[in-house]
């Protein structure tokens, strides 16, 4: 195990940059998980000064392996060939490693060392394992002279985690960031020192070389997860009740548009993406948005279109509004796009959104400053529901839950669920309007079938779709 946080002034270009945790008894109070991430360790605990850390401590291995590491990286570098994937690079090595007679050695600690070539040439180097760990859904870096913090799903109640990933340097931290660029796809230099880009798993990147922008680089990368969390999970993790889910799987039905709204890192996507699977898996649902953040990924007529500005947002609604959708939804409204939106509802098709706000009247602010009057007051009257989501603290845990619902009546908002114990869904407007465009006579026995069949359903994304496709017949 190594010190706390070791820095040198230079490092080589091709030395093992090899990440380790301190001593965990010397350093931490209490241990609060330990679990594996390929092949690293890590361990996420509270510090003797009460700073919940993330540690992460990747294989080691012996000198001789590493000179190995070395040798390999600095032909492979200074070659002319061109790695196509992880399995030439594989090949690659191996017939390195017998033309300069260090094949024993790379066999005999062959898993440590692919670990570390993949992760320095194919992966995203001293930021892997953050990076892989799919618990994990924040990495950020404010100051190259302080550590890596990244914010946990399952300990949003300390905020953020400090890791025991630090830089030697200004430069290398440049380096990271150009890296990240490139796989983007984008360019960012000290001409343009800042860089706003989507990496190829999906993650969200934003990065600063430093001044003019920014004191020192930075970056941020908010990571999306592998699968998208279904209502099966949000049932499970008490984000809401499944009769909650099941009145936003009949709003969906009725082609009703509905808000999710909640303030920045509150869950609003996530929550919107998992109320939009709760639809006919024959749909066509389009969604409009900046990065790709709601994904089906099983769904064969779910089209996503991507802009960078309001402007690009709005005519991808609008050429989206051409294929005819079901539902037409965009990711986050926060300029022209939402006139395409006050369309779709004219159109009759089903629509939906998130909004930065935390009350009605907050949300009533961004229409008013969004649309023209007449505008502002049909998209108003015609929002059937208002959700809500925040983040709670529960004693020392800190989850994202629904803690109201309000639906639109004739002179406003009025409260139809509340966390704190307010339950007016049975006798609410909604349900009749619901009712009325899906022809129920009965729209209780409805909403109770329903969550009784989300009950049922055990949480996963396949597990949730496979009930649809039996409820849908298709």
């Amino acid at each position: 195990m190594g010190t706390l946080y070791q820095r040198k002034r230079i490092i080589p270009v091709h030395t093992l940059r090899r990440i380790s945790a301190p001593n965990i008894d010397d350093v931490c109070l209490e241990i609060l998980r330990t679990y594996k991430v390929n092949l690293a360790e890590v361990v996420i605990c509270l510090d003797k000064s009460g700073i919940a850390r993330y540690f992460i401590n990747e294989p080691s291995l012996s000198t001789e392996a590493e000179n190995v590491y070395t040798l390999l990286m600095e032909y492979l570098y200074t070659s002319t060939m061109k790695i196509e994937n992880e399995e030439h690079l594989k090949k690659v090595i191996h017939e390195l490693a017998a033309e300069l007679g260090v094949d024993k050695v790379l066999t005999r600690e062959f898993e440590a060392l692919w670990y570390y070539i993949r992760r320095d040439s194919f992966g995203y180097g001293p930021l892997e394992i953050p990076m892989l760990d799919p618990m994990i859904e924040d990495i950020e870096l404010s100051d190259w002279h302080r550590p890596v913090t990244v914010v946990h799903r399952d300990f949003l109640a300390f905020e953020a985690l400090t890791t025991n990933i630090m830089f030697y340097s200004e430069e290398e931290v440049r380096a990271i960031i150009e890296r990240l660029a490139l796989r983007s796809g984008k360019a960012i230099s000290l001409a343009r020192p800042e860089v706003h880009a989507i990496l190829p798993e999906g993650h969200r990147l934003s990065a600063t070389l430093g001044e003019p922008i920014s004191s020192s680089p930075t970056f941020d990368i908010r990571k999306l997860p592998e699968i998208p969390i279904d209502m099966g999970t949000m049932i499970r993790e008490g984000v809401l009740s499944s009769r909650l889910a099941a009145l936003l799987w009949l709003v969906n039905d009725a082609k009703l548009f509905y808000a999710v709204v909640g303030g920045s890192g509150s869950g609003k996507t996530s929550l919107l993406n998992a109320a939009l699977q709760l639809t006919n898996p024959n749909w066509k649902i389009i969604v409009v948005q900046d990065v790709p953040e709601i994904r089906f990924p099983s769904r064969a007529r779910f089209i996503q279109f991507y802009g960078e500005s309001s402007e690009d947002l709005f005519i991808r609604c609008i050429t989206a509004l051409r294929y005819r959708p079901d539902m037409l939804v965009v990711g986050e409204v926060r300029g022209k796009e939402i006139l395409a939106l006050v369309r779709a509802v004219a159109s009759g098709a089903g629509s939906a959104t998130t909004f930065h706000a935390s009350t009605p009247e907050e949300f009533e602010m961004v229409l008013r400053n969004l649309l023209p009057r007449d505008l502002y007051v049909m998209l108003s009257l015609n929002t059937a529901l208002l959700i809500m989501v925040t983040r709670q603290r529960y004693g020392k845990q800190v989850k994202r839950v629904v803690t109201s619902v309000y639906e639109r009546v004739a002179d406003g908002w009025t409260l139809i669920y509340d966390i704190k114990g307010v339950d007016r869904i049975d006798s609410s407007n909604i349900l009749r309007r619901i009712a009325t465009r899906l022809g129920l006579d009965n729209i209780l026995d409805e909403l109770e079938l329903r969550t009784r069949i989300l009950d049922e359903t055990p949480p996963g994304f396949e597990n949730v779709e496979r009930m649809l496709r039996k409820f849908y017949g298709v």
